[in-house]
């Protein structure tokens, strides 16, 4: 019986060793260990570590589907207009002793109709600590208007959705932070009624104070801007501003998510802060928007006398479901440029609709009206005919109705 026990054990370590030579023999390797993706709970959704690193990356993408339509009144003039667009970016982040590193990008391509194609850089910007350089949305901005709202140029408020920025946000806790940043006053410059721009030779100095809480959240807002003719020899500067302020108030009583906000914004040689283009256009009327008026002779520096300008806006927004969003939002804005009767003022209401059905996924409508009104006769009248059409016809219907699916 012994000799069996033992003739057996052999065999069976005999075999495991001839199997054991059997799979060197044949290469077969020992699996490596699987290294899974690892989030980034710290920074919100869709962050995970950049393999290899301590740092945290986030893919952003959006796709936009538009089909707006409006009372164009020449018979060459699109009455509608089918939009796509595509946009893509990152937000890249890591953390150092000295605060959070940050890098953001986004950009757009786009089609509208059959001839006419769109590419922009929305935002390119480094945050370091309070640092902040490159491509932002302004500090003067409150940003509480929804970014469907079809308002253009007409006035309420400062509607420039980007500009290139140096800035630094100091936080002082409880809510409340302050900025200070100079920005391109490039993209600020409108016109100089009698003469034209001249080369940007101090940046927008722009300051604001904002605070956020359970509540809602406010802003006061300041800026600085250049006005340098082209006239050389000799020239002209003179300095405007613009001061804005605004508040937010949640609505929790009527449903999660709804609020009311409001501001008011006023500029004495800043008409880009109160969110007038450089030429507006509403129904057969079209004006052209000045920061400020020359008058002289050819020869002499002249006197450059600014444009006052000031507007309102506010919007009402609730959910009458969980995924069901309506909003009511109107402008009033007045421009009134150095010399007698030359007054405009415009105003818009836009109504809202939109449906949620899943996160990053949005289904909505809106329709809205813009008007201008002001003198439109005889000399220097401030309003003139727009081309081709009738400068009785002082408004401008639009509807709109978008897909939108942010990921």
């Amino acid at each position: 019986m012994k000799l069996v026990k033992s003739l057996l054990l052999g065999s069976a370590a005999g075999l495991v060793a001839v199997a054991g030579a059997s799979a060197a023999d044949l290469g077969v390797k020992k699996p490596t260990a699987v290294e899974y993706v690892k989030t980034c709970p710290q920074y919100g959704a869709g962050f995970f570590v950049v393999p290899g690193t301590t740092s945290c990356l986030k893919i952003i993408g959006r796709v936009r589907v538009d089909a707006i339509f409006n009372n164009d009144l020449t018979r060459t003039a699109d009455k509608n207009t089918f939009r796509a667009r595509g946009y893509f970016g990152y937000d890249h982040r890591t953390a150092t002793e000295y605060g959070l590193l940050r890098t953001y990008i986004r950009g757009f391509i786009g089609r509208d109709n059959a001839a006419t194609g769109a590419a922009a850089l929305e935002y390119a910007f480094i945050q370091f600590g309070g640092l902040t350089v490159g491509r932002i949305t302004p500090v003067f901005e409150h940003g509480y208007s929804n970014s469907f709202q079809g308002i253009n140029g007409l006035g309420g408020h400062s509607d420039i959705t980007y500009v290139n920025s140096f800035g630094y946000t100091f936080q002082f806790g409880g809510g409340f932070s302050a900025t200070l940043a100079l920005d391109s006053a490039r993209e600020r410059q409108l016109n100089i009624s009698g003469t034209t721009y001249g080369g940007q030779a101090m940046p927008d100095v722009v300051a604001s104070l904002d605070y956020a809480g359970s509540w809602g959240s406010a802003k006061l807002a300041g800026a600085v801007h250049q006005i340098r003719d082209a006239i050389n020899p000799p020239a002209s500067t003179k300095y405007g501003f613009a001061i804005t302020g605004a508040a937010k108030v949640n609505l929790p009583m009527i449903s999660r998510g709804s609020n009311i906000w409001a501001s008011a914004t006023y500029a004495d040689g800043a008409s880009s802060y109160v969110g007038f283009n450089s030429t507006m256009t509403a129904g057969g009327r079209t004006v052209t928007v000045s920061d400020a008026t020359w008058s002289g002779v050819a020869g002499t520096r002249g006197t450059l006398r600014t444009t006052k300008a000031w507007g309102l806006s506010g919007g009402l927004e609730v959910f009458a479901a969980p995924t069901i969003r309506l909003g009511l939002y109107g402008t009033y804005a007045q421009l009134d440029p150095s010399g007698p009767a030359n007054t405009v003022r415009t105003y818009s209401v836009f109504g809202q609709a939109a449906w949620l059905p899943t996160a990053g996924f949005l289904i909505g409508a809106e329709v809205g009206y813009s008007a201008i009104n002001g003198r439109r006769a005889g000399a220097g009248a401030p309003v003139a005919q727009a081309a081709g059409g009738d400068v009785r016809d002082r408004g401008n219907w639009t509807g709109r109705v978008r897909f939108q699916r942010d990921f």
